[in-house]
Parts: structure tokens; C-alpha cells; sequence
């Protein structure tokens, strides 16, 4: 019995012992599965910009859902302007692309393609302290060795390609922990792109990485136009700025530190000698390293030669300096546009050149500093009664008077200015009050001017509420030459219920002064012709009845016509 006692406890030990090998084995087992390595593949899916197909909307200017512009007008002449405007790029069609590398394809992605051959560099580092593991470079469309990786360990997993198809030897900096590590800025490779993702191994899973690399520097297409009369036949000298030479990407978020020491003020731009002659020329985009910290540092320079006409074959050369106009803002992707606008309209048949008249771009009395061809309150400009020359007590009211009074004291409506003092009927009065070179335009200009032209009308046409929206628009070949605000007048008394210099009409109808008067038996007295427009007339059928006359003493807006 005791003999069987003791062989039963052996079995029971041997069984034990048996059975603990059995799970120690079995943890050992589990546990190499959970700390060993997995494989990681990576699909680059394309590029993308910080405003990548966004329109990025905002309200601006009682406006809302407008693309965020940044425009800049110059007036280089009475009857030239220059308008810059940087926008952002909108991608109308979303790019689709899967550069995959070796996988099955995937859902498509907006961004811009990474063509066939395109080197990229992927880093691995440790979450836990930052320190660098491991790396790889690959090849878009080649065979590829995944990225064995530890499960369970968490990675910062930083992506980074020229958009070239080479990369540099890896370096030191690079190899150090993510907080320090950096790549050099490279001018002649300019187009980096950078994404980090935080990435955790999990051997239960197939372990696919998508990846999108995002464009670290600014890139800006600029866009020539003239508009009205001429072609660009030349664009020579071409530049932007600012942009540097030098700087280090920071591995940890992509940014870019150390522009100051190689900081050049511009950067050539070219214009494909394909695209002259022509009215608009595209340069080729260029990536600028600058970042103006919200403030208008961007500058573009050129010589632009234009042919005006038939007869100049060899042009006019116009030097374009406008510096620090625009904000320059790394990883956004822009169209800077500048348009070259003459401010010109037919006063006879287009076929004939001499018909082309240049007037200047501004009402007497507006900012010039804003867009002339765009509605706002700053270019409705002064009134003048007829006769009347600029600061005149009682017969002028500046722009800030017309638009902060409701009746402007001490307007005179006894004595009106005599027949000479705008024209002789031959040539400039003296007294017009339009710079050397232009005059007020006669009646039969203006009649002319409405019958040989297009005419679009935009804005509310309403008299309760101005918003200064309200315009004429004169087109030659769809294009808009001129335009005149609907400004409205100011009464001498015979209207809005006997009150003389009562402000009227503003965004209802548009009253323009010519040179011309006629007498009236009627009253004893000469009128003053002036152009008149509202929302339906005058049409260029009915360009004869476009002007009127009336007592002098009314305020009227002056718009030149070149002499």
C-alpha cells in the first residue's frame, strides 16, 4: 500500500512538472509573437498644399464664401492702371492618383501626382524617447522591401521626398533624435515634402501605411494680362521675391528654420517664348523659400514690352516694380495675376484706330489706390457744378462730403460759372478741372461713347440703402475698359422738395459732365450737358437721348477723356 502511495505521487509530480514545461512553453511562445517584428509597407498616394482644393472662404468686405485674395492697385498713369492679385489656387478637378508601391489599389485621394520614379526617404522614430531606428529609402512604381518594425512599439514614422528621382546620402542629422533631426534645404531641388504620422505595429493586422506628403515651401504661377488695347510681345527681367537660399527642415514638423543667411531679394521667373505674341503669358510656377509672417513682403518685377495699335511693331517697353504687395505663405500653392488695364473707350467705329479714346481710370476726386473696375464706396470720387474747378467753396463737394453729409452746406445756386471756363467750344477751358493732358469730354463724345461700346450694368439700382455696388461697365471684345459708378447728383433746389445741395440718387443713376451747354429761350440761360444713365438707359440704340442738360448748378461726377 505505501509502495502504491509513493508511485502515485510520482505520476502526480511527473504530470505537474509536465504540464508547467507545457505552459511556460506556451507563454514563450506568445510572448515572442507579441514583442517580435513586423513588416510595414508604405503607399504614397500623392501630394497635396495647406489649401488644396479649398476655396478658402471668409467674409470680407460685407461679402461672404469669396476666395481669400490679396489684390494691390497701382496707377502708373491717368489712363493706366496695374492691379496684382495673389489667390489661391483651386482645384477644379480633384487629381486622383495611387502610386502604390507593389499594392492593391485604393481609394482615391485629392492631391497632385508623384509620377513613376520619384524617390522618397521613411524614418523611423521611437516614441518613447525620440531616438532614431531605422530607415529606408524607396522608388515610386518599383518593388519594395518592407520596413520591419516591433509590435506593440509606438513610432513616429516621418516621410519626406524632393519629388525627384534621387535623394541625398542620409545624414547624421537626420539619425538624431526626431527634436534635433534636419534635412538641408536644397535650392536647386527645391520641392520639399514632409509628412510624420504616429504609428503603433500590431502583428494581428497587415501593417499598410497611406501616406500624403505635404509641399513645404510656397509655390506661385504668375499670370500677365493686358487689358483693353496691345499684346504682350516680350516679358524680359522677370522676377519674384523675396526668396532664400539656405534654411534646415525640421524632421519633427516639416518647418523650416535658417532663411536669413542666404536671403536674396528675388528670384528670376521664366515666361515660355511659346506664349508671345499674346494678351496673357503664364510663367513657369516657381517655389519661393520665404515666409512674411502675414505681412506684405512678396514683390514681382519685370519689362514687359507691349504693342498698342497697327503701326508700333516694336512696342513700348513698361517697367513693372511692385514691391511688397502680397503675403507669401509656405506649403499654399497661388496664381499671382496682373493685369495691365488701359482705361480707353470708341467714340466711332472700332475699325478705325484713331476712334480708340483713352480716358482716366478715376472719377476727379476718388482713392486711387483702389481697384478701378471693382465697386466700392472710395471710387465714386467728388461732385462739381458745372464750370467749377477742384476745392471751388460752394460749387465742389469732395468725396467725404458727398458720403457723410446728407446735404451739403453753402451750395451755391445764384451765380453759375461762365461758357468759357469748361471749353470755348474749340479747346480746353480754363478752368476744367482734369490734369494737364485730358479735359471733360464733350456731349458728343459721351453720345458716341454709349454707342460704341458695350454696355453691362451690375448692382442693386435701388435708392434706399447705398451700398456702392452699382455700375456701368463699357466692353470692347468682352473685355471691361471702363467704368463708371452710379454716384448719383447734387440738387440745386428745383428737386427733393426745394432743398439745394441735397446729396441724391446714389446707386440709382450716374450723372457725367461734358464741356457742352446750349441756351434756353425758355429760362434765359445756358444748361450744362451731362451724361445720364440708370438701370435700363440709355442703350446704344437710344444713344442720342443718353444725354441731357440742365441748370449748371447741380453736382455732377467728372470722368477725363485724354485731350
Amino acid at each position: 500500500m505505501k509502495k502504491n502511495l509513493y508511485l502515485f505521487k510520482n505520476i502526480y509530480f511527473g504530470i505537474l512538472i509536465v504540464f508547467l514545461n507545457s505552459c511556460r512553453s506556451s507563454d514563450t511562445e506568445n510572448t515572442l509573437i507579441m514583442n517580435g517584428a513586423s513588416a510595414v509597407t508604405f503607399n504614397l498616394l500623392g501630394s497635396e498644399y495647406g489649401n488644396s482644393g479649398d476655396l478658402s472662404t471668409q467674409a470680407s468686405i460685407g461679402k461672404v464664401n469669396i476666395l481669400n485674395k490679396q489684390s494691390h492697385t497701382v496707377l502708373v498713369s491717368p489712363s493706366n492702371v496695374i492691379t496684382a492679385e495673389l489667390s489661391p489656387f483651386v482645384n477644379d478637378s480633384k487629381i486622383s492618383t495611387n502610386a502604390s508601391l507593389g499594392l492593391s489599389p485604393v481609394a482615391a485621394v485629392s492631391g497632385n501626382p508623384l509620377t513613376s520614379g520619384v524617390k522618397f526617404r521613411v524614418i523611423a522614430y521611437r516614441k518613447s524617447n525620440g531616438n532614431y531606428h531605422t530607415h529606408k529609402d524607396y522608388t515610386v512604381g518599383q518593388p519594395v522591401t518592407p520596413m520591419m518594425l516591433d509590435n506593440g512599439s509606438p513610432y513616429d514614422i516621418v516621410v519626406y521626398s524632393f519629388g525627384t528621382n534621387s535623394l541625398p546620402t542620409i545624414t547624421s542629422g537626420e539619425q538624431l533624435d526626431i527634436s534635433n533631426a534636419q534635412v538641408d534645404y536644397d535650392n536647386t531641388n527645391r520641392d520639399f515634402m514632409y509628412q510624420k504620422i504616429p504609428y503603433t505595429p500590431v502583428s494581428t493586422v497587415s501593417n499598410t501605411l497611406n501616406i500624403i506628403l505635404r509641399h513645404k515651401l510656397a509655390q506661385i504661377t504668375t499670370i500677365v494680362n493686358v487689358i483693353g488695347d496691345g499684346t504682350i510681345k516680350s516679358i524680359n527681367s522677370a522676377s519674384l521675391g523675396t526668396h532664400s537660399t539656405s534654411g534646415k527642415f525640421s524632421l519633427f514638423d516639416g518647418n523650416l528654420s535658417g532663411r536669413s543667411a542666404g536671403v536674396v531679394s528675388t528670384d528670376p521667373i521664366n515666361f515660355p517664348s511659346s506664349g508671345f505674341p499674346g494678351k496673357t503669358q503664364t510663367a513657369d510656377p516657381v517655389f519661393l523659400n520665404s515666409n512674411t509672417n502675414g505681412t506684405n513682403g512678396g514683390s514681382f518685377n519685370a519689362d514687359v514690352n507691349i504693342v498698342e495699335g497697327s503701326t508700333n511693331t516694336q512696342g513700348i517697353t513698361k517697367k513693372i516694380n511692385l514691391n511688397n504687395i502680397f503675403k507669401i505663405t509656405p506649403e499654399n500653392k497661388s496664381n499671382l495675376t496682373i493685369n495691365l488695364r488701359t482705361c480707353s473707350a470708341y467714340t466711332g467705329p472700332s475699325s478705325i484706330p484713331g476712334n480708340l479714346k483713352l480716358f482716366m481710370c478715376y472719377n476727379l476726386g476718388a482713392n486711387t489706390s483702389l481697384d478701378p473696375f471693382t465697386p466700392a464706396a472710395g471710387i465714386h470720387g467728388a461732385k462739381y457744378q458745372w464750370g467749377a474747378n477742384t476745392g471751388e467753396t460752394g460749387y465742389y463737394a469732395s468725396q467725404s462730403d458727398d458720403q457723410t453729409n446728407s446735404v451739403i452746406t453753402g451750395w451755391v445756386i445764384s451765380n453759375e460759372k461762365d461758357n468759357s471756363y469748361w471749353s470755348d467750344g474749340v479747346s480746353k477751358g480754363t478752368n476744367d478741372p482734369c490734369p494737364a493732358g485730358y479735359r471733360v469730354p464733350t456731349q458728343l463724345q459721351w453720345q458716341n461713347v454709349i454707342r460704341w461700346n458695350t454696355l453691362e450694368r451690375i448692382g442693386t439700382w435701388a435708392t434706399m440703402g447705398v451700398k456702392y455696388d452699382t455700375v456701368l461697365y463699357l466692353k470692347n471684345n468682352n473685355q471691361r475698359t471702363l467704368m463708371l459708378p452710379a454716384a448719383g447728383y447734387i440738387t440745386d433746389g428745383s428737386q427733393s422738395g426745394g432743398v439745394s445741395g441735397a446729396i441724391a440718387a446714389k446707386d440709382e443713376v450716374g450723372y457725367y459732365w461734358s464741356s457742352s451747354t446750349s441756351y434756353d429761350s425758355v429760362n434765359g440761360k445756358y444748361l450744362g450737358f451731362y451724361l445720364s444713365f440708370n438701370e435700363t438707359q440709355p442703350t446704344q440704340a437710344t444713344y442720342l437721348t443718353s444725354t441731357s442738360r440742365y441748370d449748371k448748378n447741380i453736382g455732377a461726377s467728372v470722368r477725363c477723356i485724354q485731350e
